[in-house]
């Protein structure tokens, strides 16, 4: 069984990060490290995760109560809600179904005098073409904010010019993950001041909480092997136990609905020290791999089944959803062939204010129909061909 994903971290790396759980002890330092290999001490700022970073810069920025955010409309719930908190009313933008890339006719059609700012999120692991948006923030004196959390390619890439803030990610299920932690570029000095005085007064996230997530997500790597995978699917067949739900709820970032407490905290030193050791020992062979996998299986898929965000720049194939009416039966088609996909459950169409036009309706109606492949660096060509057959039977 080829389990829906694995993490993308080395052995190496989760046992270096146990120790630094042992022996790192000085986080101002680690954090200077870090920050420094980023970018600079002038741009850089290391966060328990992207949530975090988003809520540092909305307190930053302070925009008046009401102001509104155009936010793309496929991400994560916890940014909307996010916005909600400072008192913005987050917008959702339609996308664009082959670049996964805001349309510029959804955007004006959402503009008021209202808005403020456009939180764009490159999606599945590429990049859309940003000059397009820029533009059109310029004409309207908006700030951008990028979400790169899923466009992760090394430390080479922190972020587009013209762009005020860009946001990374290496949570769990992320390129190169640190099994937590965020980076963001911030390019205005006066607000990443800000940012980093408020973010000086939180509380330091769980040295012995962030060891038994090494822990436990060493548990799961273990667990993704096939035939271990395998066994889990049985063994949560066999107590009748949803194995989709189970692994779902198993990765969330911050579960429950204490939201703002768990997010406003600062990274403990161990984990900026694994983070660092991610950038300095970036696997970008491993990443080419799976470019490589990703473009055959779009090969072997194309003109058969509808793809989404398979257009956009530097795409390197995070996670490859395809479109299919009947989700259930090519879940269970898959399922049977030796292959776990998934619907997914981490992300969200962001949803319209009360009263106003739904401004995302395009990318609403094809939300139910998204089904994700398995896609990673272990899987060889012959076995993504055999997928790709699979999906086109049962499309």
């Amino acid at each position: 069984m080829w389990a829906r994903k694995r993490l993308d971290i080395y052995w190496k790396d989760l046992v270096a990060g146990r120790l630094a759980c042992v022996t790192c002890w000085n986080r101002p330092v680690a954090q200077q490290r870090l920050e420094t290999a980023w970018a600079s001490a002038d741009t850089a700022l290391s966060c328990l995760s992207v949530r975090s970073g988003f809520d540092l810069f909305l307190s930053a920025i302070a925009w008046p109560p009401g102001s509104e955010i155009l936010i793309s409309a496929m991400t994560i719930p916890d940014m909307a809600r996010i916005a909600r908190h400072h008192g913005l009313v987050p917008i959702p933008v339609d996308l664009d179904p082959h670049s996964a890339a805001p349309t510029l006719a959804s955007l004006q059609k959402a503009l008021t005098p209202q808005t403020r700012a456009i939180l764009v999120a490159h999606l599945f692991g590429m990049r859309i073409p940003l000059e397009p948006i820029l533009k059109f923030a310029r004409e309207h004196d908006l700030v951008i904010i990028e979400d790169c959390a899923q466009a992760f390619v090394g430390p080479q890439w922190t972020g587009t010019s013209g762009t005020l803030v860009s946001m990374f990610s290496f949570g769990t299920i992320k390129t190169a993950t640190a099994i937590g932690g965020a980076l963001l570029t911030v390019r205005d000095p006066s607000v990443l001041a800000t940012m980093k005085a408020t973010q000086s007064a939180w509380p330091t996230s769980s040295r012995l909480g962030y060891a038994l997530r090494l822990a436990k997500y060493g548990l799961l790597k273990l667990l993704s092997g096939r035939l271990a995978f395998a066994a889990v699917v049985v063994a949560c067949r066999l107590l009748r136990r949803d194995h989709d739900r189970l692994l779902n709820n198993t990765v969330r970032g911050f579960p429950g609905d204490q939201l703002l407490p768990l997010i406003r905290r600062t990274p403990c030193a161990p984990l900026l020290s694994l983070l660092h050791r991610r950038l300095r020992t970036f696997p970008h062979q491993r990443l080419q791999r799976r470019t490589r996998q990703g473009e055959v299986l779009q090969d072997a898929l194309q003109g058969h089944v509808d793809m989404l965000g398979i257009s956009g720049d530097d795409h390197t194939y995070w996670v490859f959803p395809i479109l299919v009416d009947d989700n259930e039966s090519m879940l269970a088609a898959l399922l049977d062939a030796g292959f776990d996909a998934t619907q997914g459950s981490s992300m969200e169409i962001v949803e319209a204010p009360e009263g106003r036009t739904d401004t995302a309706g395009n990318i609403r109606a094809l939300f139910p129909k998204i089904v994700y492949l398995p896609l990673y660096p272990e899987m060889s060509r012959s076995t993504l061909r055999r997928m790709a057959d699979v999906v086109i039977a049962a499309s």
